[in-house]
């Protein structure tokens, strides 16, 4: 009977906002329960397949190339800009990671090296370039001794064969097809600012601009002496780096910062003792960095224990169970994700529309990391819990109509490994496949940002969504209860949830108002937002 209490007026108005709340929460968990799915144990199944992607063959295999141009004719198209955003090359330890027991680190090939020089004005210093040599990089190793190595997270020599081999694969695949041969002078790009990046970018421009780069492209004099801009943003602001403010999303989602060794040990205690027995460590996500830098390099700067071998079978449970942990932490808050993404999406389109319309550069870099293309995917509806590669990459394609100026009828087309992907939105959600004859996934330039995420061009909106708490998100499931189940547990735990909550707040007469007392002294703000899917109103809640 305490739920009548109020006017008629008041009393429809909270069953008609329950009744909106139940539809959000009914979108929530299906938006997460999408991600739990086949897809996501088939990639635990074959955890981090090919993520040392050794040249060239990796790179062959998993670049794309354009439609083909009979396809193009038939549907009166050509290719008109192109941009690739990718993850940088081999590395070694990104982190001071206390892997095993003893510590043995000792990264010493790493030939990508940053010359410090500096340019004043408009005239460019004469010295001689400093080589920056890093000591001391791993300090719980060696303290502060003055040992030198390559530093965290630096290139290894690896990366300079991998960064070869893509630029190679794109430029046939893609310099042919646009309209003129891409120069630097015709090219964007940006960098988040890290030497891993940075140093890729360089590569990789120098691989597809420079004399030497390859046989068939030599660049002139002018081309020789210009110097381009890259482009970057301070890391502490960079959503290329996912650090752009947004604290609805808690915690970095960097791999390297992924250090809780309880929840391995709550979920998986007997691959945990295995690991401390085999390791002397406690196993943490994030300690996957340590395998596959090992295997991938052979253990020239990493030895692992006779335990832990890549032929071993804790090696590849202790895989299995890292990727599990991090599918589920980049999948617990989909719509954190999407917020993240937002500003590298309205970015990219900008340059797809310029693109379109010939004003824009025919070629954009972008150069980022691993957790970046995952988040970018989460987004998108289409990640399928595999781990990004050394060099793994998104290539956005853009089609504009023959004798078209002005980007009217322009179409993209987004590829990963080498395929197109099926964008849920595009085209009554068929990924752009439905029109006779045409190929999968195009899509038309105009609904490059999903309509989901269209209320967050509004500047205002974003920040106010990131500032905000849902109530209604489930708590993060930090692991399933057993390593080979999907995890659907923890869908119907979270849908529980969520209907309580909601209970609740209707309950206590909260979810009538506009604004008013909480429990704890807070307040819960009901605002008329799109909600991420559907035209609804969405609730946000904000602490006060």
């Amino acid at each position: 009977s305490s739920l009548q209490v109020g006017p008629p007026a008041a009393r429809a108005d909270a069953r008609m906002t329950s009744m909106r709340v139940a539809f959000v929460l009914s979108l929530l968990v299906s938006s997460a329960a999408s991600f739990v799915d086949a897809d996501f144990e088939a990639a635990r199944r074959y955890p981090f397949t090919g993520y040392c992607a050794h040249p060239p063959n990796a790179q062959r295999k998993l670049l794309p190339g354009p439609v083909l141009e009979e396809e193009l004719t038939g549907l009166s198209l050509t290719l008109v800009g192109v941009q690739v955003i990718f993850r940088h090359g081999a590395r070694d330890l990104s982190k001071d990671h206390h892997c095993f027991e003893p510590r043995n680190e000792a990264f010493t090939r790493c030939k990508v090296s940053t010359l410090v020089s500096y340019s004043f004005g408009d005239e460019r210093e004469e010295g001689t370039p400093l080589t920056k040599t890093v000591v001391d990089a791993y300090p719980s190793l060696h303290e502060v001794d003055g040992v030198p190595g390559c530093g965290e997270g630096v290139l290894l020599n690896e990366s300079i064969p991998q960064t070869r081999a893509f630029a190679e694969t794109f430029r046939k695949a893609y310099f042919p097809r646009l309209p003129k041969t891409p120069t630097l002078a015709d090219t964007h790009m940006y960098s988040t600012d890290k030497e891993r990046t940075m140093g890729t970018l360089f590569m990789l421009q120098n691989f597809l601009f420079q004399p030497g780069g390859s046989s068939d492209l030599v660049a002139d004099t002018q081309q020789r002496k210009f110097r381009a801009p890259v482009f970057t943003r301070p890391l502490s602001g960079d959503p290329w780096d996912l650090h752009q403010y947004c604290p609805r999303v808690k915690g970095d989602l960097h791999a390297r910062y992924y250090n809780d060794h309880e929840v391995v040990r709550r979920n998986f205690p007997e691959f945990a003792a295995a690991w401390q027995a085999a390791a002397g460590t406690k196993f943490q996500p994030a300690f996957k960095d340590c395998l596959l830098v090992a295997k991938c390099s052979d253990q020239e700067g990493l030895k692992l224990p006779s335990g832990l071998q890549p032929d071993s079978a804790l090696f590849e449970e202790a895989l299995k169970i890292s990727l599990k942990l991090f599918q589920q932490k980049y999948t617990d808050d989909v719509e954190g994700m999407r917020l993240l993404a937002v500003p590298v999406l309205l970015e990219l389109e900008s340059f797809l529309k310029r693109q379109a319309s010939g004003s824009g550069p025919l070629l954009a870099l972008w150069a980022t990391h691993d957790t970046t293309l995952i988040v970018l995917l989460v987004a998108l509806g289409v990640w399928d819990g595999q781990w990004p590669p050394y060099m793994d990459s998104l290539v956005i394609e853009v089609y504009r109509r023959l004798g078209q100026t002005d980007g009217v009828g322009a179409f993209f087309r987004i590829l990963h490994r080498g395929l197109p992907l099926r964008l849920p939105w595009c085209d009554g959600g068929d990924g752009g496949a439905s029109a006779a004859g045409q190929p999968v996934g195009l899509c038309p330039v105009e609904r490059f940002v999903p309509e989901y995420l269209e209320q967050f061009r509004d500047r205002d909106v974003l920040k106010a969504a990131c500032a905000a708490t849902n109530p209604f998100l489930k708590a993060k499931q930090t692991a399933a209860a057993e390593p080979s189940q999907v995890g659907v547990a923890a869908v119907l735990a979270a849908a529980a949830a969520s209907v309580f909550a909601a209970m609740l707040l209707v309950a206590l007469g909260l979810a009538g108002s506009s604004r008013r007392p909480g429990p704890g002294g807070c307040c819960l703000s009901l605002r008329r937002r799109s909600s991420l899917q559907r035209r609804e109103p969405l609730l946000l809640a904000s602490d006060c």
